[in-house]
């Protein structure tokens, strides 16, 4: 194909000769098609991948055993020996997440303690509900689950992220089985009401949709492999997590948990009068910067309401590092210290007549 300045083209309005122009369109339209032919061979074997790695087997069973709720099955994840006049430690994952989440953390608690995680509704390997997946329903849900699977009370409720919601909702349903309150990185409902958090939220939930959208062709879960460890999880809770990573069920669920964010944050402020009588600990992760300090003060205040409240900030941390091994011995003595404190009100309740 001869080029445009073969034909002595030099400006392609007023001198090139029309056998140029055409050689130019020509060329042109090559490259275009390549280009797509490019683009479509890319997004065909992205998309193939991430079908592939979703049909996947799982070659051994998830840990944990499963539980009828309400006409479906639900994951729940069980560690350490109960023991007399202690609590339980329950832990409540953040969006997109569920028990794996808490494998690092878990079994180490469970050395001292009974402790439960679980996967929400449509998430990990829980089998979907068709109710709304607002925290006063997930907290309801959450209440089934240990009813059914015979985990007896008291509770500590241990969350994180978005859980700082779902603990509350549950707290203020439940007051008589909560006897203390971990909160980490957590979202407050008081900040939710401010107008630029709202905006915030709503442009959270869109992109949440359109996750779910892409996760239904396969497109999300070729990232597994490079996002699906962000906490620092080993053994079989990695493999786990990189499993239910961009998974459609998965994704379609946290959708609808993110959806009715701000719904929740009714629910979860109602708890606040019970705040005042148990232990809390709230803990924060990354630097002080004017940008955030008002989002880190909403996200202490369940510690300022509590008479036995503390509240750190973990600076090197991030929003899930602090859940993994090099962060997460800050949890582990916020949770050991809500114990405490736990104990010893159980204790004094046992002793009066």
């Amino acid at each position: 194909m001869k080029s445009a300045f073969a034909y002595g083209c030099r400006s392609w309005r007023k001198n090139c000769h029309p056998r140029a122009k055409q050689a130019v369109k020509r060329l042109a339209l090559t490259i275009l098609r390549w280009i797509g032919l490019v683009f479509l061979a890319s997004v065909l074997a992205w998309t193939g991948t991430g079908l592939a790695m979703a049909a996947g087997g799982w070659k051994n069973p998830p840990r944990g055993v499963f539980i009828e709720v309400e006409g479906r099955k639900q994951r729940l994840v069980c560690e350490g020996e109960a023991r007399p006049g202690e609590p339980t430690i329950i832990f409540e994952s953040g969006a997109y997440s569920a028990a794996a989440d808490w494998g690092y953390l878990q079994p180490e608690v469970a050395k001292t303690s009974r402790t439960c995680s679980y996967d929400r509704a449509g998430m990990g390997w829980s089998e979907p509900s068709k109710a709304p997946r607002d925290p006063a329903t997930l907290a309801r849900e959450l209440k089934a689950l240990l009813d059914a699977a015979g985990e007896e009370g008291p509770y500590i409720l241990v969350g994180h992220s978005m859980a700082g919601l779902l603990t509350r909702a549950y707290l203020s349903q439940y007051p008589q089985d909560v006897v203390g309150l971990v909160l980490i990185d957590a979202a407050d409902p008081s900040a939710i009401s401010i107008p630029e958090a709202q905006v915030w939220i709503r442009r959270y939930q869109r992109l949440a949709r359109v996750g779910a959208g892409f996760a239904q062709f396969g497109l999300v879960k070729p990232l597994a492999p490079f996002y699906a460890n962000r906490i620092g999880l080993s053994g079989v809770p990695l493999k786990e997590k990189r499993r239910m990573f961009g998974a459609p069920s998965h994704m379609r669920a946290s959708a609808a948990e993110i959806a009715a964010t701000i719904d929740g944050a009714a629910a979860a402020l109602a708890a606040d009068p019970y705040l005042k009588n148990i232990p809390v600990a709230t803990l924060t992760a990354g630097p002080v910067t004017p940008d955030r300090s008002a989002w880190k003060e909403a996200q202490a205040r369940p510690a300022r309401l509590s008479a036995r409240g503390s509240s750190i900030n973990v600076e090197a941390a991030n929003h899930t590092t602090i859940l993994g091994p090099i962060y997460g011995q800050a949890v582990l003595d916020a949770i050991a210290r809500v114990k405490r404190d736990a104990v010893a009100d159980l204790s004094k309740s046992a002793d009066r007549p």
